[in-house]
């Protein structure tokens, strides 16, 4: 099976076994996760010394939305009639048509806890580092924690982000924010008590299972 018909697949079997609004925003347990979410990645910005008015900006694994490739056409021809403006490329990318050192931020979106397999995660972590520019970002949304029993997942752990992007080597941390809660939680808190949802969030750190991570290469 290619990576094409396992991400094709995977969608395939988490939709039908989830409901095809399960992350929609009309679902009222995405709202507040969602919020979160954005939150963290607002946060992270923070830290970047760029002007954004001038950047090369690619998001990897982008689906339906931002501005970047992915894998998936019937995504990328969604992502194309939202934003006619953007260009964007179906591709694999963990060998991406782009030329070296061409961007300035490099953004991702809870894909690494899809992919198990270590060697593919491992050779999209070159890619972006290698399609982007010295002194360049990239940030990083996604689960820290694992989703217990279901080999669907792997979490982006911290240790998992080092290995991967090298950090110390070629990489270096430069911010991470909290994001989302643990799903059980979030999206009940965000249905049922959404005015409690980020008090929860600062009290019960433990609770936060996405984080956003800014990363700067050297």
């Amino acid at each position: 099976m290619s990576i094409e018909q396992a991400t094709n697949q995977w969608y395939v079997d988490y939709y039908s076994k989830k409901g095809k609004e399960r992350n929609s925003l009309q679902n009222p347990e995405v709202l507040f996760q969602t919020l979160a979410m954005e939150a963290a990645f607002v946060r992270a910005t923070y830290s970047i010394r760029h002007d954004f008015r001038r950047a090369a900006v690619l998001d990897v694994g982008c689906g339906g939305g931002g501005g970047g490739i992915d894998i998936l056409p019937d995504r990328i021809e969604k992502a194309r009639s939202l934003y006619p403006h953007i260009r964007f490329i179906v591709g694999d990318a963990g060998k991406m048509d782009l030329p070296p050192e061409s961007y300035d931020l490099i953004f991702e979106s809870t894909m690494f806890v899809q992919i198990t397999d270590n060697t593919l995660a491992k050779t999209i972590a070159d890619e972006m580092l290698r399609v982007l520019k010295p002194g360049g970002y990239v940030l990083l949304i996604d689960w820290r924690m694992p989703k217990p029993g279901d080999k669907r997942y792997k979490a982006l752990t911290r240790r998992r982000l080092e290995s991967l992007f090298e950090i110390g080597r070629t990489c270096q941390i430069v911010a991470t924010q909290k994001g989302a809660l643990a799903p059980p939680i979030g999206r009940a808190l965000s249905k049922y008590l959404p005015a409690c949802y980020f008090a929860v969030a600062s009290c019960l750190p433990f609770l936060v299972a996405q984080a956003a991570y800014l990363l700067k290469k050297a």
